[in-house]
C-alpha cells in the first residue's frame, strides 16, 4: 500500500455491501480488509441489524477486528461488543405513537429494545401477518416477546420501531406513516432480503440517529478529519455517510440516490465490489 495514503477509517455497510448474496465474504475481500487494518485503519461495520445478529453472521468470517454500528446507527460498540459506546433511544411517547400508527395501517410491526450484554429483544403483538414479517419472526423467535398491545407495552430502552412487508399496499401504507412522523423521527423504507426473498423494512428512530452520527460518536476525533474516512454502502441508511466521508463509495447494486451522491461507484456485492474499490485506492 502507498504509505502516503491519508485514510484512517473504513466505514462499511454489511448486507448488500460487505456480504455477497449468499452472506459470505470472499478471500480477496478478506485479504484487502486485513491489509487496511494492518496499515493502521480503523474498521467499522455499520448495519441495520442488531449487534447480536452482526456477531452471529460474522463469527465464521475471516475479518480483522472491527467496531460495530448497529440498529441503523442507534447503537455503537467496541470490537466484539465488549463495550457500548453510543446509544440513542426513542422517547416512550414517540415510539408508542409510531407503533400505533403502523398497526392502524395493518402493518406487521416490531419494537426493538437494546440490552447489553444480554441479546437484544424485539416485541410484537402477533406472530402472524405479512410473509416477510413471519419469516423474520420465525428465524429470530428466541429473541422475540409477544405482548397484547405494542403501544401499551412497557418496553425498556427502545432503539427502533419497524414494519416488515412485501405484499401490495405495504409501500403506500408505510408512506403515510413516514409522512406523519417526518421531523418527529428519522425514518426511511428500504429493501430487506430474508430467506432468499426480497421485501421491505420501514424504520423509525430518534431524529439524530444515523450510521454517520454513530461513527462520529465512536470516534469524536474524526469530526475534524472526515476527509480520512472511506465509506461504502448500498442503501438509504448509508446516504449520509457516503455524502460526509472523504471518499464515499456506492456499490454497483446501490440505489440510484446513493450512486448520485458517491465519489465513486464500484461493482456489485456479488462481484467483490468492496475489494475492487479498496484495491483501486492502493490497499
Amino acid at each position: 500500500m502507498n504509505q502516503r495514503t491519508p485514510w484512517k477509517y473504513l466505514l462499511i455497510d454489511v448486507d448488500g455491501t460487505l456480504l455477497d448474496g449468499k452472506g459470505a465474504v470472499s478471500g480477496r475481500t478478506s485479504a484487502v480488509l486485513h491489509r487496511a487494518v494492518e496499515s493502521g485503519m480503523r474498521l467499522v461495520l455499520a448495519t441495520g441489524r442488531t449487534y447480536h445478529s452482526l456477531n452471529r453472521i460474522t463469527a465464521t468470517l475471516d475479518l480483522p477486528p472491527f467496531h460495530m454500528i448497529t440498529n441503523g446507527g442507534a447503537v455503537g460498540l467496541a470490537p466484539g461488543g465488549a463495550e457500548v459506546r453510543h446509544t440513542c433511544f426513542l422517547a416512550p411517547g414517540i415510539w408508542r405513537d409510531v407503533a400505533a400508527g403502523l398497526e392502524a395501517e395493518g402493518l406487521s410491526t416490531l419494537v426493538f429494545s437494546h440490552r447489553h450484554p444480554e441479546p437484544p429483544l424485539f416485541y410484537v403483538s402477533r406472530t402472524e401477518g405479512d410473509p416477510h414479517f413471519e419469516s423474520y419472526v420465525r428465524r429470530n423467535r428466541h429473541l422475540s416477546r409477544v405482548v397484547p398491545s405494542l403501544a401499551a407495552a412497557e418496553v425498556p430502552r427502545v432503539v427502533e420501531v419497524a414494519a416488515l412487508g412485501r405484499r401490495n399496499g405495504f409501500d403506500a401504507a408505510s408512506r403515510r406513516v413516514l409522512e406523519r412522523f417526518s421531523g418527529v423521527t428519522r425514518n426511511h423504507s428500504m429493501v430487506l432480503y430474508l430467506e432468499e426473498t426480497f421485501g421491505k423494512i420501514t424504520e423509525f428512530f430518534e431524529p439524530g440517529v444515523s450510521k454517520w452520527g454513530a461513527f462520529l460518536a465512536l470516534f469524536p476525533e474524526a469530526v475534524r478529519d472526515t476527509g480520512a474516512v472511506i465509506a461504502i454502502g448500498d442503501e438509504a441508511n448509508d446516504l449520509e455517510m457516503i455524502r460526509q466521508a472523504g471518499m464515499g463509495i456506492a456499490m454497483g447494486n446501490a440505489i440510484q440516490p446513493l450512486k448520485d451522491a458517491a465519489d465513486k461507484v464500484t461493482t456489485g456485492h456479488d462481484r467483490e465490489g468492496v475489494a475492487l474499490a479498496l484495491e483501486e485506492l492502493g490497499f
